[in-house]
């Protein structure tokens, strides 16, 4: 492992990857305060100020221990947004609204760092290596890859994740306290599917399927 490209490649997508995590819990809390549910916005959660947000495990150490370890920081998590269901206007209407945000709203930058990309590529800017046009092209290519993995991830229908609050509020109430309930091993059986071969290779796929089809539209 090379700690020095492992490093510098940290420092890149480290920020990236912090924004990324900011407006998608923002959305959240934003959505939220619009259904009528103020208590995220009252503990500060509508911000892209990466500090409210800052799970030390989830939004440091995986990530870091991801890069340097070979891997990326595409997966990782922030600290839930509290959503009080008794302000809600309509509990479960409301509850998909503020689980589709945070994917949608890692889509929306996903569009816009491959925006980035495109003014970059198309510029008379210097993209030899160390080049601030090398930098750029980096930052944004990670961003469009970061931003995609993270809206797939998230729709995972396994409870916590935004994907599981989608699936229990499209089910009777019964089945869908039932389906919750798991959600404190939710991490540990999705750190069980995510080494399954066929279920990693099908969410890869997912993701590289839709990567290909962002960057074709810079061909």
């Amino acid at each position: 492992m090379d700690l020095h490209a492992a490093f510098m490649n940290l420092l890149i997508t480290m920020p990236v990857f912090l924004l990324s995590l900011s407006v998608h819990e923002a959305a959240h809390a934003a959505m939220a305060l619009r259904c009528g549910d103020d208590t995220a916005y009252s503990e500060g959660r509508v911000t892209i100020n990466p500090i409210p947000h800052i799970d030390i495990i989830g939004t440091l150490l995986m990530p870091t221990l991801s890069i340097f370890t070979g891997g990326f920081a595409f997966i990782g998590w922030a600290k839930p947004v509290p959503v009080d269901w008794r302000n809600l206007n309509n509990p479960r209407r409301d509850d998909t609204l503020i689980a589709l945000a945070g994917p949608a709203s890692n889509i929306v930058l996903s569009l816009i760092f491959l925006a980035v990309l495109a003014g970059v590529l198309y510029s008379p800017l210097d993209m030899s290596a160390g080049s601030l046009g090398e930098l750029l092209m980096k930052i944004s290519r990670y961003g469009v890859m970061i931003n995609v993995s993270l809206a797939v991830f998230n729709m995972i229908p396994i409870p916590p994740l935004d994907g599981s609050h989608v699936v229990a509020n499209a089910l009777p109430h019964e089945m869908a306290e039932k389906y919750q309930s798991i959600a404190g091993y939710g991490f540990f059986i999705l750190l069980f599917i995510m080494n399954v071969p066929a279920i990693r290779q099908l969410f890869s796929g997912i993701i590289r399927s839709i990567l290909s089809a962002y960057f074709s539209v810079l061909v």
